[in-house]
């Protein structure tokens, strides 16, 4: 009997281990300087993020694209320059200390209006784990939250 408990016990242990061992874990990085904005998502967990859903909420609304939200931020080409748009949704994967550049603007007008605009941008990303755990990242929140699965409500695609 005893030694039954222990070999439960030991199983309990080594999947605990397992589950830190794989752990992904998402955050957003903004980097702002006087002629740039870079937006980065990136997976400072030890295992691999399995996106199965992300969304762009510029005001609270949904964005088709990048592209579609930076023109709802004010965002308007002109000579000199520079925009570099990813892509992330359902079956992409970060590995474990993977960083993506979402987004590279390279405007001094723009990024003089980064600051401002900031609290109007969120990124949400659902991710989950080699074994099936599933969390939320919100460019809004402190740390992803726990969540039973992506599938609800389905988050969809960030498109450049």
């Amino acid at each position: 009997m005893l030694t039954a408990a222990a070999v439960i016990y030991q199983g309990k242990v080594l999947a605990s281990q397992l589950n830190v061992a794989v752990w992904p874990y998402v955050d957003f990085q903004t980097t702002t300087s006087e002629t740039s904005v870079e937006l980065d998502v990136q997976n400072v967990g030890a295992g691999p993020a399995l996106i199965r859903g992300a969304t762009l909420l510029i005001d609270g609304n949904p964005q088709p694209s990048l592209a579609a939200g930076l023109r709802e931020l004010g965002y308007r080409r002109a000579h000199g320059n520079d925009v570099t748009l990813s892509s992330m949704g359902p079956g992409d994967v970060l590995r474990a200390g993977e960083s993506v550049a979402i987004a590279r603007i390279r405007s001094a007008q723009f990024a003089q209006k980064a600051a401002t605009l900031q609290g109007r941008v969120r990124l949400r990303i659902c991710y989950c784990s080699i074994l099936g755990d599933c969390w939320l990242a919100r460019s809004d929140a402190e740390s992803p939250a726990a969540v039973t699965s992506c599938d609800s409500p389905p988050l969809g695609a960030i498109a450049q």
